[in-house]
Order: structure tokens, then sequence, then C-alpha cells
């Protein structure tokens, strides 16, 4: 597959990541909206799975682990057989790998481990580890298909507006062509979502509730600016407006219902993001972006790096889905 999508783009059939990259930038109001849903509620995903979120980060990591193995041995699965596996073994996985894989402590790694085991999760023999088939459903990516093909619809026809690409693409197509070729389509995915949570999480300190926190903030205020303004906007002008625009903010209650994340926890982390301006509170004790996050540069490098690694994620997938269509 590889091989064949470098092909693909090389005789300029497929889409340049470079290009797609460019084309973010110019109409990211339009892309924004479908992106941040689909990251913030992956990210909300991983906390209610355990009520920890580092305990699911390290559940997927072990399935990224068996996707390397699918890689390099050149094996594929569709989504359907890859999910009716009974086990999974992963061999030669340490403690010290994963924390550094997550960019987590190595004794915060062991412990989770340990409850991971304790709980059922994964089994531990020797220096291999079972994932049981009960942790299946706790990953299954069914939500996450659906958010991810909504994103790259909306790509497409970004795509085609701009004659990037020639060809009709449905929903249908993207969704089906991402389940046939599962296990490649989904260790690129890996690959970007933990490049994406890694640079994230290191700039809110490691701290994954404080991060789905303020994200969930500016996704309510995008989808704002959306059906407010009357052209797009390009990623420099979505940063120059995201803190002016007037909206209505979302209560403490509110951010709890949506994250899953204890009241007076959300109260807590809030105390430190308004102190950084990160979100400000309003006299009627609603939330709001604020100007700290809108302005800030390093959060700016971290939307540009990440938005790079999705560029690339998303020109393989998309080149991927229109081989899938020209074959079938």
């Amino acid at each position: 597959m590889q091989e064949e999508l470098r092909t693909f783009v090389a005789n300029n059939i497929g889409v340049n990541k470079e290009n797609l990259r460019e084309l973010i930038n110019k109409n990211y109001l339009n892309f924004a909206p479908e992106y941040l849903t689909f990251v913030v509620e992956w990210l909300t995903g991983t906390y209610r799975a355990f009520n920890d979120a580092d305990k699911y980060f390290i559940l997927v990591y072990l399935f990224n682990k068996n996707l390397q193995f699918y890689h390099n041995n050149n094996l594929r699965s569709d989504y359907e057989t890859f999910y009716r596996a009974e086990k999974i073994d992963i061999e030669k996985i340490n403690i010290v790998e994963i924390a550094k894989g997550l960019n987590i402590p190595k004794e915060t790694a062991r412990r989770k481990v340990s409850e991971l085991e304790n709980s059922g999760v994964i089994k531990k023999t020797g220096k291999k580890l079972v994932i049981d088939k009960t942790a299946f459903d706790m990953v299954k990516p069914t939500n996450t298909i659906k958010n991810l093909t909504n994103v790259l619809f909306v790509i497409y026809n970004m795509c085609k507006a701009q004659n990037m690409v020639n060809k009709n693409v449905t929903k249908e197509d993207i969704s089906n062509a991402m389940k046939k070729n599962f296990t490649f389509t989904w260790l690129h995915y890996y690959k970007f979502i933990f490049h994406w949570l890694n640079n994230w999480r290191a700039f809110f300190n490691n701290d994954s509730e404080m991060f789905l926190i303020w994200g969930v903030p500016i996704l309510h205020r995008t989808y704002k600016m959306k059906k407010q303004q009357k052209y797009d906007l390009d990623i420099t002008q979505y940063r120059e407006t995201i803190e002016r625009i007037e909206t209505e903010g979302i209560n403490t209650m509110s951010l709890s219902e949506i994250t899953g994340i204890p009241r007076p926890t959300v109260t807590r982390k809030l105390k430190y993001l308004t102190s950084k301006g990160y979100l400000t509170m309003d006299k009627n004790k609603l939330i709001h972006v604020g100007i700290g996050a809108a302005q800030n540069k390093d959060m700016h490098e971290i939307q540009n790096n990440v938005l790079n690694a999705f560029s690339e994620f998303c020109a393989t997938i998309c080149n991927q889905v229109l081989i899938s269509s020209r074959s079938s």
C-alpha cells in the first residue's frame, strides 16, 4: 500500500501533503469545526473509558504496537476481522518504552499498567503482555471513524473546489476504504494522534484533564464562529477573531458533563487556565476562550506542528480512498 501511494502521488494523481497543508491554512474556519470535534471527542472518550486518561493511552499504545507488527510483517486486516480476535499478544514491551512513548513518568506507567492488570484488561506473562477480548470494545473506534470520515469529507470538498481531485467521493466511500484497510489506516492514525497528544499535553504540564477542559470552549466558539462568519477565515484570521467575537460561554457544570470530569476537578483546573489567560470567566461565571490562548506563540507553534502531521496523515488516507474508489 505504501509504495502504491508513493506512485499515486508521484504521478500527480493524488493529494500532496504540502498542498493540502496550504489548503487547510487558507480555509481553516471551514475545516476547524469537524477537525476539532474529531480530536476533542477522542480525548473525551479517553477519559470516560476508565475515568483515567493515562490508562486509556497505555491501552491504545499497546494496540499500536500490534499494528506495527502487522506493518513490519506486511500483514493487513480489515476492521471486522481485526476486532474478532480473541486476544492480542504484545512481545518485548517494557515500562520504559511505554513511558517514553507517552511522555509520562516511568513510575506512573508502571502503576497504571499494574492497575490494568488488576482489572483484567491486560495480562503479563514474562515480558509479554496479553490484551484480553474485554478491552477491545474500550478502544473500538466507532465514533472516531465517524468523526474522521466527516473531517475527510470536508477535506475532499475543499480539494475538489480547488481542482486538486476530480473524483466524487461520498462519506460511505471514505468510511468503507478506511475499514477495508483498517490496520494500515489505524497505524497512520495512531502516528498522528500520539504526535498531537504528546505535543499538547506537554504544553499543559502533561495534564490531560486540563487540556480537555481548555479544548471544549475552543470547539464551542469555533462552531459559533462558523455560523456567524459570512466568509471563510484563514488560520491567522481565525486566531485573531476567536477571542474577540461575542458568544455565550459554558458553565462549569456543562464542562463537567461534556468531559466526564468531576465538577470539583473542573473548578480546580479552571483556576490555573484562567490565571494564565487561556480561558476567562465572565460575571455570570460562564467560561470563554481567553486572549492568552489566541495570542500565545507557543500554542501557535504547536498548532502548526500538529497540523503538519495531520496534513501528512490526511493526504495518506485521502489517497488510499481515491485508490480504493478507482479499483471498485
